[in-house]
């Protein structure tokens, strides 16, 4: 079962859908009929079976998320958020948000999409929320047109669609995800695509941006590994805007700490992003002048020193064994795919590289505050911290993408996989 399907079915009991224009499968037969309700005993026709229009077109809830709904909840985001406050009260008035949300009354299926979404994914919802405000906001610190500014929000209101498509067994899996299954999330950016581009209202911008919003500027992005020359100016301000939303979710929220910390990550990804969109993220973030975060103090430091030398010299290990694994091979194999896993092991090597994490002075430091007690953990070393944690994301993801490429069956040399998947051996159980 199509997972949208099985959420309209949870969604029914509190918000009925019906049959808005008579269901065909593609040979003609019809399978539900106008104003039919869309239940658990009636969606049972539409299983296995290959609809003529996807199911979204043709039904409508009870109740959707108007445009004025969709301002309070952005408005109520604002609210609960520090950063965002800061932003509102210095140089983006609330006031800003209403002419882009009006849009919303004139997009009926985008309307149903997010219903759906913020009553069975709730914590996407949320998200999507966040990276609309981010997006919208880098659009007008660049001072884009008014029109272009609003085309690159809607384009983050809509970026993340293709997710309740996607099974959700896969996304809720505690178990290590393969590489099927990781290729089955990232397909959710295809999806959203193909159902964005039926829709009346939305230009080809916004179409493209979505599709380009997991792209990356050094080409190690999906789902096309576009380059920098070949991305849309909206297409690389949503994917910087949903990549500090991920960061931050994923890794700070629940630890209560800032968006301040969110700087030094994306400094190490320049390379990844519109250098301009980062220049522009950190000045917002510096300027809303917010406390820094609380620091490790007192009895605290030597453990956290410790941890800190252990994880450097595990990250250092795991680099050089992906490196070795990947340059081992040479670069004359002609293998597109191969020769965009060894672009992103030197990406990372130039990127580590500045960052002092392997720097002498570094672990000196470390283990004077490891053999010690003392007043605190400066800034710096607190920004190191999360440099090593963003150097751990990366080599995790580095390790995926070569699991992938060995699951895939379209490396072109048999010996080189062979090569590569017995270097890989040692690596692979670091992948969470």
């Amino acid at each position: 079962m199509d997972p949208y399907l099985y959420y309209l079915i949870e969604l029914s009991a509190a918000n009925p859908a019906v049959v808005a224009e008579d269901i065909y499968t593609v040979n003609g037969e019809l399978l539900l009929a106008r104003s039919a309700p869309l239940d658990e005993k009636t969606c049972l026709a539409l299983q296995g079976k290959t609809l003529a229009l996807p199911l979204a077109n043709s039904i409508e809830l009870k109740t959707v998320i108007t445009s004025g709904d969709l301002l309070q909840h952005l408005l109520g985001t604002i609210r609960s958020t520090e950063y965002f406050q800061a932003l509102a009260e210095q140089k983006h008035p609330l006031s800003s948000l209403e002419p882009v949300c009006a849009k919303l009354s004139d997009l009926p299926l985008l309307q149903q999409y997010l219903t759906v979404m913020a009553a069975q994914m709730n914590d996407l919802y949320q998200r999507t929320l966040c990276v609309s405000l981010w997006a919208l906001y880098i659009a007008q610190e660049m001072r884009l047109p008014a029109a272009e500014s609003g085309e690159i929000f809607w384009a983050a209101i809509a970026h993340d669609i293709g997710m309740l498509h996607i099974d959700p067994q896969i996304l809720h899996k505690s178990e290590k995800l393969t590489a099927e299954d990781w290729l089955h999330i990232q397909s959710h950016v295809e999806i959203a695509r193909s159902i964005l581009m039926d829709v009346p209202g939305l230009s080809a911008e916004i179409v493209a941006a979505v599709s380009e919003h997991h792209e990356r500027c050094d080409g190690t992005g999906y789902p096309l590994a576009k380059v920098e020359s070949e991305l849309s100016i909206a297409g690389q301000i949503l994917a910087v805007a949903d990549s500090i939303v991920g960061i931050y979710f994923n890794r700070f929220k629940a630890q209560g700490r800032r968006w301040r910390e969110v700087i030094p990550i994306l400094e190490m990804n320049r390379a990844a992003y519109l250098y301009r969109s980062c220049d522009i993220v950190t000045t917002m973030i510096l300027r809303s002048e917010l406390p820094l975060p609380n620091v490790v103090h007192g009895s605290g430091v030597p453990e956290f020193a410790e941890r800190m030398l252990q994880q450097n010299l595990q990250l250092q290990n795991w680099f050089t064994q992906l490196r070795d694994c990947l340059t081992s091979v040479g670069y004359t194999h002609g293998d597109r795919k191969l020769h965009a896993l060894q672009n992103v092991i030197f990406h990372i090597a130039t990127t580590f590289k500045g960052s002092m994490l392997f720097k002498e002075d570094l672990r000196e430091s470390l283990e004077s505050m490891a053999g010690k007690e003392g007043n605190s953990i400066t800034q710096a070393v607190a920004d190191a911290s999360l440099r090593q944690e963003e150097m751990k994301f990366h080599l995790q993801r580095l390790s995926r993408m070569v699991q992938m490429y060995i699951s895939s069956g379209d490396a072109k040399d048999p010996k080189i996989l062979r090569k590569i998947e017995e270097g890989f051996t040692n690596i692979s159980g670091r992948i969470k």
